[in-house]
């Protein structure tokens, strides 16, 4: 406790600690005060020893009492902050976490509360959840209406993340299966099933995968909400089954095959693209609409396979560009959709003979590109191989 260094002087005088209070300040060296006085202290203590200072203005929040500071050392910097402590409850008032039992105690209080309305807004969230689930659950999709791509999205994330008991769809951030080769792609895929209600926020996704707003959902997280397929309860196991393992009957659409291929390829191209960049060192961040629609126009013309020849040899002018013209990252970056365009058109042009990379080992084929290819269009490696069409 703070009293214990007044003790200290409990053998001497009012008139001797006066003395002792002058002498001290006056800068006698505390060695030899100590030894002439016969205090038991560390000499860099020594003025903890004096009677404190009362501060009549500042009374302690719990015992309304005033509080009280030790007497400033001879070596006491400018900046130093005086303690200001209640003797009583040893509450301190000027510091930014005082550890008295009465502070402890209303942080105590302060957290319980705190976790009290927490747990209040978790509990309204979860209603929210569970009645959007029960209201959108009324209509069921009806399978028999499903779309070669609808089916081709549901039976790719159903593979990706459906739960051991086929009841859920977990977040596709706690899968190392690949749904599509690109974020966006995965967002977009999601994003298409929760759209067309395809797939409910399931009653047991995370909290904050779902931002609520008035009372209902306004936003969600794609990769991290967890999901539950539409469809009615009836022979519901049998309808997971097919949908997992598609077996398409009907020709699809030479329009939707184009398009699904389309969009399948680029993403790998993007994700190759992305790839070699972390490769050279160069950011992703500048690939924008430009060289989208450069490899865009190169897939109508070469395979993904020989895009990926495209690819690497851009994206190695670009860092050597970078590195022998001291230009910045940005403008090398910038260089790579024309140098995609100008192999593109060379290569048809002088009737190249390009030849075709294999897929890089850390970024294997991705399970929407396997249904797609292996499931529905039944040509396998020939979906990377050949050219769109």
């Amino acid at each position: 406790m703070q009293s214990n260094y007044q003790e200290k002087l409990s053998h001497l005088t009012q008139e001797q600690i006066e003395e002792l209070m002058k002498r001290y300040y006056n800068n006698e060296k505390n060695d030899l005060l100590i030894e002439e006085y016969n205090i038991d202290i560390r000499s860099s203590l020594l003025s903890k020893t004096f009677p404190l200072k009362e501060h009549d203005d500042i009374l302690c929040p719990f015992c309304n009492i005033p509080m009280l500071s030790y007497r400033e050392s001879k070596s006491t910097s400018s900046w130093h902050k005086e303690e200001i402590f209640c003797q009583e409850c040893s509450h301190k008032h000027n510091t930014s976490f005082c550890n008295c039992l009465n502070c402890k105690k209303n942080r105590q209080i302060l957290q319980e509360i705190q976790l009290q309305e927490e747990q209040l807004i978790n509990n309204k969230k979860i209603e929210i959840i569970l009645s959007t689930f029960i209201d959108e659950s009324e209509e069921s999709i009806d399978l028999d209406t499903l779309t070669i791509q609808d089916k081709l999205y549901i039976s790719a994330l159903l593979r990706t993340s459906l739960s051991e008991d086929l009841e859920y769809i977990n977040p596709i951030s706690s899968t190392n299966l690949k749904l599509a080769p690109t974020q966006k792609y995965k967002t977009n895929i999601i994003s298409y099933l929760r759209e067309n209600n395809f797939v409910l926020f399931s009653p047991n996704t995370a909290l904050d995968s779902v931002i609520i707003e008035d009372d209902e959902i306004v936003s969600y997280y794609p990769m991290d909400a967890t999901f539950k397929l539409n469809i009615d309860l009836d022979n519901y196991e049998e309808h997971i089954q097919n949908l997992l393992h598609l077996d398409i009957i009907e020709d699809i659409d030479s329009e939707l095959k184009i398009q699904l291929w389309s969009e399948i390829a680029l993403s790998e191209c993007l994700e190759f693209l992305y790839a070699k960049m972390e490769e050279y060192n160069l950011p992703i961040d500048y690939i924008g609409d430009k060289t989208i629609s450069a490899l865009k126009e190169s897939l109508k013309h070469f395979s993904t396979s020989q895009n990926f020849n495209f690819i690497w040899r851009t994206v190695k002018n670009a860092a050597a560009f970078y590195q022998k013209d001291n230009i910045s990252k940005k403008h090398a970056v910038n260089t790579i959709a024309g140098g995609i365009l100008r192999s593109c058109e060379k290569a048809k042009a002088e009737n190249w003979e390009v030849k075709g990379y294999g897929r890089d080992y850390n970024y294997p084929q991705s399970i929407i590109s396997e249904i797609f290819f292996d499931n529905i269009l039944e040509i396998g490696d020939k979906g990377f191989t050949s050219v769109i069409g």
